[in-house]
């Protein structure tokens, strides 16, 4: 197990754990030595999305150095992938040291983005995000026209560091509205409730489409204009925007207090999945402060293609990447992530005369 520091109740809560042994989806390999386990992993399999992601990697430390882990990245990986059933696999590696990046690395995975603040152990803690593919995905993506200007480093650096062939035209992103000041907005923190809600509500396949994780939260607007269903960890501030009804324009013009009211919910970094096709959506997010963090090539099937993601982020938390340790392979994505927060927050044109 994790220290008591760690946010996350899978490394922790014993209760947790022995529940997700039993999760016919979950692959959980140990290694053992004279019958003591010295090293973990699982992996998660989310059969509708034909994704799966591998976490919980931990070895006992008088076992590191050995190889353990390169060859439980790989077995797991292997297995995930073997059957035909999930088309990608993918996982996040910590930043305090580059071992576990360039584990994934070496193991067939690509670098894919990076997220900043994402998680709380001893202080906020940025990740790197990294996929492995089954043949034939990334070969045979839906193509994409066109998309905003600013997220032209991030799809360059991706098309470099995956070796895709086609890239869009980039163009000037769409600006954005903000409504008046509306009412309250109401949080529901009801859990079960809420994913039953989810689950009736959200049937557009498209439109839920958030692999591997699940709301547990309703935020809505008192005078019912709209509701947003998130996945909200008030243990460590992380925050992921999962869908809307009626819709994300109908949300649109109210983002900036959305933000507001969830970051008062103990939300400190705040992250949605977009489409790459979806350029308006796209253009909505970056006009309310939103940043393009990762970008998943082939994330979602459709038909016999697969469609791109991007992931959109907003941290509350001031940057801090002091102790930072990342690969070269990431080096690009932080850069990118660096110049659009530096124009977007510390832009001082005007502000001296």
């Amino acid at each position: 197990m994790y220290g008591a520091t760690y946010a996350l109740p899978l490394g922790t809560d014993p209760e947790v754990m022995a529940k997700e042994i039993g999760n016919p989806t979950t692959t959980w390999l140990v290694a053992r030595e004279h019958g003591k386990i010295v090293a973990s992993i699982m992996g998660t399999v989310e059969p509708a999305d034909r994704m799966g992601k591998l976490q919980g990697l931990v070895v006992d430390p008088e076992h590191r150095g050995g190889g353990i882990a390169h060859h439980a990245v790989g077995r797991l990986a292997d297995v995930m992938l073997a059957d035909g059933d999930v088309d990608s696999v993918y996982g996040t590696a910590r930043t305090t040291a580059t071992a576990p990046q360039r584990i994934c690395l070496r193991n067939g995975f690509h670098a894919l983005g990076i997220f900043p603040n994402l998680r709380k152990a001893e202080r906020h803690e940025t990740m790197a995000l990294l996929a492995r593919y089954r043949d034939g995905v990334l070969e045979n993506r839906h193509p994409v026209h066109k998309a905003p200007a600013s997220l032209g480093p991030l799809l360059r650096t991706v098309h470099e560091t995956v070796g895709l062939p086609e890239f869009p035209e980039l163009v000037p992103e769409t600006e954005t509205t903000s409504a008046e000041s509306s009412g309250p907005i109401e949080l529901i923190d009801a859990p079960q409730f809420v994913l039953r809600h989810f689950e009736s509500t959200m049937i557009d396949p498209v439109r839920r489409f958030y692999p591997l994780h699940k709301p547990n939260v309703l935020l809505a607007a008192a005078g019912g204009e709209y509701q947003v269903y998130a996945h909200l960890s008030r243990k460590d501030g992380y925050c992921t925007l999962i869908g809307a009804t009626p819709s994300p324009h109908d949300v649109a013009p109210h983002l900036d207090k959305l933000i507001d009211e969830l970051n008062g919910f103990g939300a400190f970094y705040i992250e949605t999945l977009v489409p790459l096709y979806s350029f308006h959506e796209l253009s909505t997010f970056l006009g309310h402060g939103f940043l393009p963090v990762a970008m998943y090539p082939g994330m979602r099937r459709d038909g016999d293609a697969w469609h791109d993601y991007v992931v959109m982020a907003r941290t509350m938390q001031p940057l801090d990447f002091r102790g930072l340790q990342i690969d070269a392979a990431f080096r690009p994505f932080a850069e990118q992530y660096i110049d659009l927060w530096t124009q977007k927050f510390l832009n001082t044109n005007g502000v001296f005369r």
